[in-house]
């Protein structure tokens, strides 16, 4: 088995993220996706808020030989080490040639056994998911291996619901905010939203309209803060219009979770969402209360 005990300053993010004061200098590179991405990031961004931590975050193009060994850089969390996507991979085969050390938030993980291996004895790998967590076990891996809840669940509703982001002025913004307004006069006649994936880890027959697929139509960037809060900001606003919603999209299900909506998760391509509704779920019954999963 990998190194899965206690350490790091204790075995949740709460506690890891304590420890990591002791570094000259922390920096965060969230991560890049959808509005689903952005709730993790800002999940971080509240974490880090909620313990005093001080950080740099890592916005476009970066010079990561610039950093020395007592530094730390965060990841943050999500499912972009998996054989559906590259850009995650990449990233750690990029850093993990430099001297230093990686805290990689709350993941799934499946495959890519020769990227985890790149992991070193002094870098962190969170798993989000049972699934996720007893694969990277099994591998003996050098780098710290536990467990802890998807990022997004730390996020404060009331605090991004308070004020109103407004993305940057574009012509692609501004006919987001056209179909989202779309969305406010449907969501005035139809209670029910089905909000399905339109991309390689959906496995249900049968074409669904992108103007549906809330983590895309939400999406204004994730490259920073602001960027961030906004794209949670319209994904939260848009669901809370509804009263039902179906979805296999992770996050439009963490979202409806946050917001005390109805909603039932399918299944995706792999075991990211049955594992992430057994682990932070199943048995919880205030989140439980109003939720079904559908393998």
């Amino acid at each position: 088995m990998g190194n899965n005990g206690r350490c790091f300053g204790g075995d949740s993010v709460a506690q890891a993220l304590e420890f990591s004061k002791s570094y000259e200098r922390v920096f965060f590179r969230p991560n890049p996706g959808n509005a689903g991405d952005s709730l993790i990031n800002a999940g971080f961004y509240e974490c880090a808020k909620s313990c005093g931590l001080d950080y740099i975050e890592i916005v476009g193009d970066f010079d990561y030989s610039s950093l020395r060994e007592r530094d730390l850089v965060i990841l943050s969390g999500g499912g972009n080490i998996v054989p559906y996507w590259q850009a995650g991979s990449d990233l750690i085969k990029e850093l993990t040639q430099y001297n230093f050390p990686l805290m990689l938030m709350p993941q799934t993980v499946a495959g890519r056994e020769d990227v985890l291996r790149l992991l070193r004895k002094e870098d962190v790998l969170f798993l989000r998911e049972r699934f996720s967590f007893d694969y990277a076990s099994s591998l003996d891996l050098k780098c710290k291996v536990l467990l802890d809840h998807d990022l997004a669940f730390s996020l404060r509703v009331g605090r991004v619901m308070e004020r109103c982001f407004f993305p940057r002025l574009s012509t692609k913004n501004l006919r987001k905010l056209i179909y989202i307004f779309y969305h406010y006069v449907r969501s005035r006649f139809v209670a029910e939203l089905k909000a399905f994936r339109t991309d390689r880890e959906s496995i249900r027959p049968g074409r669904y309209r992108k103007i549906n697929d809330i983590s895309s139509l939400a999406k204004f960037g994730t490259g920073s803060a602001d960027l961030n809060y906004c794209s949670s900001y319209w994904m939260l606003k848009i669901l809370s219009w509804y009263k039902l919603v179906e979805t296999d999209r992770l996050h439009v299900f963490v979202a409806c979770v946050l917001l005390g909506k109805k909603v039932t998760l399918h299944s995706n391509s792999y075991y990211k969402n049955r594992g992430v509704y057994d682990h932070s779920i199943s048995g919880d019954e205030m989140r439980s209360k109003n939720v079904d999963f559908v393998g």
